[in-house]
């Protein structure tokens, strides 16, 4: 993930120790800050088996901590610092909240990703047993609500489990278009170290979503070229804009009809001028359905 908003992918990884662990790509190097410390100079320590993510929970444009944990919980600890720089306290943080009750889930490893494609980030949680389970993100992007969980599932209602050992330790998830074809995918690893690839298909193991305005709406940076692109796949007209992270509208990148289409924006605003380096939100709006993805504008 990019963790200071520069553009360039960035590592951070939990330990066995409970420890946060950061590495920053410049260019083809990366710069090591092994047991992070929070805004005090303390390491920032979940006890045991630390399993990290980055995920904006209280809807301030800041990216939060979202941190798994031995101890049955997982751990919120709001970014006190920038988006550019996270910084955090390591003696204050939530447990993670769903169907209107804690979430105790033992050697939780949790992902962030928008499973069900309805533009709000949800929660996906590895298990020490195998299984993932599945938080759905029902609340608006200021206030992220989620509901009770749900074993994620195959096509054929099996659930989803590592299949080549009956020895789990925790199951790992990521997510992503490993193929490209508009479809996310899924990645499942456990304590052996080994990985599964499962790809995706009309439907992506939870309930059948409604037929869709949007189906596909991705956001790039291009090296050496526009410093962003979207691609869009619409089954009806929708406006495409860029806002700052107070919510203002910079750019309004126009109307476009159903089909696929390849956008770039410049990195100006509306009246031409060329905006700052940092985070913005692209929110792509059709009929009832609003899309909002996070894009980093490099110079």
């Amino acid at each position: 993930m990019d963790w200071n908003a520069d553009g360039e992918w960035d590592l951070i990884s939990g330990d066995r120790n409970g420890y946060l662990n950061v590495f920053i790509r410049t260019g083809d190097s990366l710069t090591a800050y092994k047991q992070y410390t929070d805004i005090n100079g303390s390491i920032m320590d979940v006890g045991s088996n630390s399993e990290p993510n980055l995920f904006d929970f209280d809807g301030d444009g800041m990216r939060d901590l979202v941190i798994g944990t031995e101890s049955y919980q997982i751990r919120i600890y709001p970014n006190v610092g920038s988006d550019t720089w996270p910084k955090f306290d390591n003696s204050s943080y939530s447990a993670f909240q769903a169907g209107g009750s804690q979430v105790s889930i033992y050697r939780s490893n949790p992902y962030v990703f928008d499973l069900d494609g309805d533009g709000r980030d949800d929660l996906l949680v590895g298990e020490n047993n195998g299984y993932v389970q599945f938080f759905r993100n029902e609340g608006p992007d200021t206030n992220p609500v989620f509901a009770r969980g749900e074993t994620l599932k195959f096509e054929d209602d099996r659930p989803v489990r590592w299949t080549r050992t009956g020895y789990y330790y925790g199951s790992r998830c990521g997510f992503g278009d490993w193929d490209n074809d508009g479809t996310p995918d899924f990645l499942l690893s456990t304590y052996e170290g080994q990985v599964e690839l499962y790809l995706g298909i009309e439907q992506t193991g939870v309930a059948e979503l409604a037929p869709r305005s949007v189906e596909r709406f991705r956001v790039s940076p291009v090296p050496g070229g526009p410093p962003v692109r979207f691609s869009l796949g619409l089954a009806r007209r929708a406006e495409l804009a860029v806002l700052d992270n107070s919510g203002r509208v910079v750019r309004t990148l126009g109307s476009f009809e159903p089909g696929a289409s390849e956008v770039s924006w410049d990195g100006r605003d509306d009246s031409g001028n060329r905006l700052a380096a940092g985070v913005y939100f692209c929110r792509l709006a059709a009929g009832n359905e609003t899309r909002v993805a996070r894009a980093v504008l490099a110079r």
